[in-house]
C-alpha cells in the first residue's frame, strides 16, 4: 500500500537555504524573496540602481508590479551564475558552484509564471558552461529546462533539438540516474503534444532501462507509461502501471519526496496527479486522487492545481469548472501548453456530451 506522506505546503523559504545578504533590505520580487536572497549585496545594488534609471525613462511601466517584473527579468537574464556568484566569479565557477546553479534553475523553472522569460538567463549560463568546460551533468539539466520551456510554448521542433542535447550531455556525464531523469522527463512532457502515446512509452522504457534505482527519473518514466496507456484506452495495463509507480514511489529517498518545488523532486501530489490524469481518460477512478493532490500542492504551484481542476472538468464534462479555472489564470498561464492541452481535452469531452456551456469554454480557449 502507498505510504502516506504529509509534507507541508507552506510557501518557499527564502534563499534555498543560503543566508540573506546583509545590508539595506530590498523589496522582494515575485518569488517570496528567493531570488534576491541569492544575490551578493553589491551585485543587487548595482543592478537595482541601473534598472531604476531605465525605469525612470520607461513610460510604459506604469505600476510597481510591472516595474518589479521588469527588474526580475533583468536579474534572470544575467543567468543564475551571476545571481549566485556575481559577475567576476561566474566566469570561474567550480563544479560545486555549477551544482548550486543547476539546483537554483530547477526551482525557477518549476515555479515561474512565464517560463519563456527564463530563456535568456538559461542561454547565458549554457554559454558560460560551454566556454569554461563546465560539467556535462549541468549542461544536461539546463538543456532539459530549455526543452521543457519549448514544450510549454508549443515549439516541439525546438524541444526535440534540446532534448537531444540534454540526453547527449547526460550520456557524456556517465550518470545513469541523470540519463533516466532527462529521458523520463522527456517522456512525461511528450504527453503534451510532442509525441504520440506509443513514442512516449518507448522513451519511458528507455529511461527505465537506464537504472533500476528508485529515483526521480524512474518514477517519471513509470508515470509517463501509465498516462500513455490511459490515453490508449488500455485500462488493465494502466492500473498495473499505476501500481508499479506507487511501489517505486514508496522506495524513493526522502529528499526526493520532500522536494515539492523543483524539477528534481517528486512529491506525493505528483503521484495523485498521475492517477487524476489517467482518470481523465476513464482508465481509473480519480476523485480521491484529485482531492489529495489539491490538498498537498504548495501555495506557489499554480500549474499543478489548474491541471487537476481541468482533469475533473474533462472527467465530468463540466465546462463551467474549466472556464472558471482558466479565468483564474493570467494570460501567460492560460497560454501554457501544459494547461491548454488539458483544457482542450475538457472541451472535447464537453462537446461529445453536448454539455451546456461548452461554447463558453471554446471561447475561453481562443481568447
Amino acid at each position: 500500500m502507498l505510504a502516506r506522506r504529509r509534507a507541508g505546503t507552506g510557501k518557499i523559504a527564502a534563499g534555498y537555504g543560503h543566508p540573506v545578504p546583509r545590508g539595506r533590505p530590498l523589496k522582494p520580487i515575485d518569488a517570496n524573496g528567493r531570488l534576491l536572497a541569492l544575490y551578493p549585496a553589491v551585485v543587487i545594488e548595482q543592478v537595482v540602481e541601473r534598472q531604476k534609471r531605465v525605469n525612470s525613462r520607461r513610460e510604459a511601466v506604469r505600476s510597481s508590479q510591472e516595474a518589479d517584473d521588469v527588474r526580475r527579468r533583468e536579474f534572470i537574464g544575467l543567468g543564475l551564475a551571476v545571481v549566485l556568484l556575481g559577475h567576476e566569479a561566474a566566469a570561474q565557477a567550480s563544479r560545486d558552484d555549477w551544482d548550486r546553479i543547476a539546483d537554483a534553475w530547477s526551482h525557477e523553472v518549476s515555479n515561474a509564471s512565464d517560463r519563456s522569460a527564463l530563456l535568456p538567463g538559461l542561454a547565458a549560463d549554457l554559454k558560460r558552461l560551454h566556454a569554461n568546460g563546465g560539467p556535462q551533468r549541468v549542461t544536461a539539466q539546463l538543456a532539459g529546462h530549455v526543452a521543457a520551456i519549448a514544450v510549454s510554448t508549443g515549439d516541439t521542433g525546438l524541444a526535440h533539438r534540446w532534448w537531444r542535447r540534454a540526453r547527449a550531455a547526460a550520456v557524456a556525464a556517465g550518470d545513469r540516474q541523470l540519463i533516466a531523469l532527462v529521458t523520463g522527463r522527456q517522456a512525461v512532457q511528450g504527453l503534451y503534444g510532442a509525441y504520440a502515446p506509443g513514442h512516449v512509452m518507448i522513451l519511458a522504457d528507455e529511461a527505465l532501462r537506464a537504472t533500476s534505482a528508485p529515483c526521480t527519473g524512474r518514477v517519471q518514466a513509470l508515470a509517463a507509461r501509465a498516462q500513455a496507456l490511459a490515453m490508449l484506452g488500455r485500462r488493465r495495463p494502466t492500473s498495473e502501471a499505476l501500481t508499479a509507480l506507487e511501489h517505486t514511489f514508496d522506495r524513493l529517498p526522502r529528499d526526493i519526496t520532500a522536494d515539492k518545488l523543483s524539477a528534481n523532486g517528486w512529491a506525493e501530489e505528483r503521484l495523485h496527479h498521475v492517477r487524476s490524469y489517467c482518470a481523465m481518460y476513464g482508465a481509473v477512478a480519480g476523485e480521491a486522487a484529485r482531492e489529495d493532490a489539491l490538498r498537498l500542492y504548495a501555495d506557489v504551484d499554480w500549474r499543478g492545481p489548474a491541471q487537476i481542476k481541468l482533469h475533473r472538468a474533462a472527467s465530468e464534462a463540466d465546462p463551467r469548472e474549466a472556464v472558471a479555472t482558466l479565468s483564474d489564470l493570467s494570460e501567460t498561464q492560460r497560454s501554457d501548453r501544459f494547461v491548454r492541452m488539458i483544457a482542450a481535452r475538457a472541451l472535447t469531452a464537453c462537446e461529445a456530451r453536448e454539455a451546456a456551456g461548452a461554447s463558453e469554454l471554446r471561447e475561453a480557449l481562443v481568447r
